[in-house]
């Protein structure tokens, strides 16, 4: 057979042959007397060996040695290593795959209900939604909307806290969940307060979140807290008011001082 033939039995290109033919995987025919080349079976069965092999993911460069019929213990050394090799490449893209497809399909179940898309776990964003709706006040509900873009951004980072993982659980939660809310309708009034001015009431918030967190009721009652604890910000930038700032400084401290002697 002619090599237009030849390549098209294969379902490939006569480029692609010629292609094979210099990079000594198909062998060259021999020539008739009026000069064309002729192709045997045996051809076809090689080339369509090769195009087997190259769908599959072997490199042309490792082609021969696996089409070898005889190789020495170190040929055959090196196929198998390059066949595991490229085996957990492929191993490795299906887990990939396999990511984004749970991925897609979580968000397609949010869109398809009407829900905003986010990377935090869906029992988590439903329980910080819902939690927004039935804010007691518009300042409560811009910071729990905080609280939400914040633990978001904990787990878009890879750094996912003990307190993201609980979170939900506490918000399902009647009593944890009053308590929480209760917590931040007092920070909340803090903000633009001088610390000065506000001793009473800043001393009052660390208190009662110090009895949350030794109750287990609020893990951490505010991921910025998390977020300053770990170093991944600076007090300053997470939380920019001041008597807030004085409050979340303060926590910190006494939770620190009583880890340090339990």
């Amino acid at each position: 057979m002619r090599i237009g033939q030849l390549a098209e039995a294969a379902g490939t290109t006569t480029r692609t042959v010629r292609h094979y033919h210099r990079l000594g995987l198909l062998a060259e025919p021999r020539r008739l007397a009026n000069g064309y080349r002729e192709y045997a079976m045996g051809d076809l069965v090689r080339l369509m060996r090769i195009r087997w092999l190259a769908s599959s993911g072997v490199p042309l460069g490792s082609v021969a040695a696996v089409l070898a019929e005889e190789r020495s213990s170190a040929d055959q050394r090196d196929v198998l290593a390059d066949l595991r090799a490229l085996l957990a490449v492929v191993e490795s893209e299906q887990a990939l795959l396999a990511r984004r497809h749970a991925r897609l399909t979580a968000m397609l179940a949010e869109a398809e209900q009407g829900q905003p898309i986010s990377a935090l776990p869906r029992e988590l964003a439903t329980a910080l939604n819902g939690a927004v709706d039935s804010a007691s006040s518009p300042a409560v509900g811009a910071m729990l909307r905080l609280e939400r873009d914040l633990l978001e951004a904990a787990v878009l980072s890879g750094a996912e806290p003990e307190f993201v993982t609980g979170f939900a659980e506490m918000l399902a939660d009647a009593e944890s969940r009053a308590g929480y809310l209760a917590l931040l309708s007092e920070w909340v009034e803090l903000e633009g307060r001088e610390p000065d001015s506000a001793t009473t009431q800043i001393d009052a918030l660390v208190r009662r979140m110090l009895e949350s967190h030794r109750r287990g009721l609020v893990e951490f009652d505010m991921p910025e807290a998390a977020g300053v604890e770990s170093g991944a910000f600076s007090l300053e930038e997470v939380v920019p008011d001041r008597a807030q700032r004085e409050v979340v400084r303060r926590f910190l401290e006494q939770v620190s001082a009583r880890s340090g002697t339990s």
